[in-house]
């Protein structure tokens, strides 16, 4: 691995403080409160190879990721049947179709998403693209980016680097948002080296 995480982001906690003086940061999000990072090994593949298998990969296709997605579904299932409410229509399977294309070149895709992630509905907030989200500003709902990078080195090799920022407008919107970070961090971060793995030896057949 060429990219060394930094033991003090392990648990992805920013402050105000290190979020402005972020080196390389998400043009979509400024200011971060949360961070995760991971990257693949050495692929054996052009920028644009691996951005393209990015943006055709379907999540929910890997088992493991799909049983934790599925698992996170259940909430809103569960009130949904409390309510009695069994003519509701079911929303789509979440995946990257649920985020808004906020960029994506030779190097690079960004996807947004905006909404209460702590409720069991996610809260999600209908975004067309990338000048909404980055305009949008309401208190008590976050915005998070997960930004997938094409990183090239010295020695000619390739790997696929994916970050995650969250920004949180106010200090509530913190506190309702930390538990549920916390508690999803070990399912978020098996699901993106799943990702990364997946691509990996998809490109590297």
């Amino acid at each position: 691995m060429h990219w060394t995480i930094n033991m003090k982001y392990r648990l992805g906690f920013v402050s105000d403080k290190e979020s402005e003086s972020w080196v390389g940061g998400s043009s979509f999000l400024p200011n971060h409160n949360f961070y995760e990072v991971h990257e693949s090994g050495a692929i054996n593949a052009g920028p644009n190879e691996i951005i393209e298998a990015v943006s055709t990969l379907d999540m929910r296709a890997d088992k493991v990721a799909d049983a934790l997605l599925t698992i996170r579904e259940l909430p809103k299932k569960a009130i949904n049947i409390f309510r009695k409410e069994f003519n509701y229509v079911d929303s789509a399977p979440f995946g990257f179709d649920t985020f808004t294309l906020l960029q994506k070149n030779s190097h690079e895709l960004s996807l947004g998403l905006v909404g209460r992630f702590w409720r069991p509905d996610l809260g999600i907030v209908d975004i067309s693209d990338a000048q909404e989200f980055v305009s949008f500003y309401r208190q008590r709902v976050s915005k998070l980016v997960v930004r997938f990078q094409v990183i090239e080195y010295p020695d000619g090799s390739n790997t696929l680097r994916t970050e995650t920022f969250v920004d949180c407008p106010d200090f509530q919107t913190k506190v309702l948002f930390t538990p549920y970070w916390l508690g999803i961090r070990l399912a978020s971060g098996l699901i993106r080296r799943r990702t990364l793995s997946s691509i990996r030896s998809a490109l590297n057949t």
